[in-house]
């Protein structure tokens, strides 16, 4: 908002819910600093006023998606500056393809239109859109990157692993071992450890503190 005045950013999330939720936490947030915030509902008309008028939209993978398919007419697509995709994690779950569809597409896009997409009636000239993708542990989050077109280059990193302990809610991992072979005898072994260990940690936790456990050896 300081460094581009005149972009425009789009925050996308597979689930409707947690759209709804962003957007009433943005609209606070921005909305102090004098930023618009908006939200896409599906409407084609009125989001794509919503994307013209709004500094930032929220909304769906699956809206976006619908909108952006015919972004050679429609000025306020190409007109982005940031694209931000939550939750890249699930991109081998039932939303992978539509995920994976747009982010391609959004790649096509920025390839096709010029570095400074100006018209006669612009100020000052668009930028190009910047995407950023955020998602939980990955096990391939280099080939995801890569894909992304993000440089694998010491000198220009873009692809960041942050600890647990930046998280607004502090991670906190436990491991405790157990010498079984069998899957079966494991689970046995496991069954009254692992009770206690979970009243002990949510409980030093306090009341909101949530709990996980996962088995090793390819075993939950």
């Amino acid at each position: 908002l300081s460094t581009q005045p005149n972009g425009k950013c789009v925050y996308l999330h597979p689930k409707p819910d947690i759209v709804s939720e962003r957007f009433d936490d943005w609209q606070t947030r921005f909305g102090a600093l004098n930023v618009s915030v908006g939200m896409l509902t599906g409407e084609t008309m009125a989001d794509l006023k919503v994307l013209a008028t709004c500094k930032i939209v929220v909304g769906s993978v699956a809206i976006f998606d619908a909108l952006s398919r015919r972004w050679k007419q429609r000025r306020s697509i190409q007109q982005l500056s940031l694209l931000i995709v939550d939750e890249l994690h699930l991109l081998g779950g039932e939303d992978g393809p539509i995920m994976e569809v747009l982010i391609s597409r959004m790649r096509y896009m920025t390839s096709m239109l010029p570095k400074n997409n100006q018209s006669s009636d612009d100020k000052q000239p668009q930028p190009k859109l910047r995407m950023v993708g955020l998602s939980a542990s990955l096990a391939n989050a280099k080939e995801v990157g890569e894909w992304m077109g993000i440089s694998s280059s010491k000198s220009t990193k873009a692809l960041f692993n942050f600890s647990p302990k930046v998280r607004p809610i502090p991670l906190e991992i436990y491991i405790q071992s157990f010498d079984v072979h069998s899957f079966s005898g494991r689970l046995l072994a496991m069954g009254k450890p692992v009770f206690h260990a979970v009243l002990r940690h949510a409980t030093e936790g306090g009341s909101g503190a949530g709990t996980s456990v996962g088995g090793g050896g390819g075993e939950k």
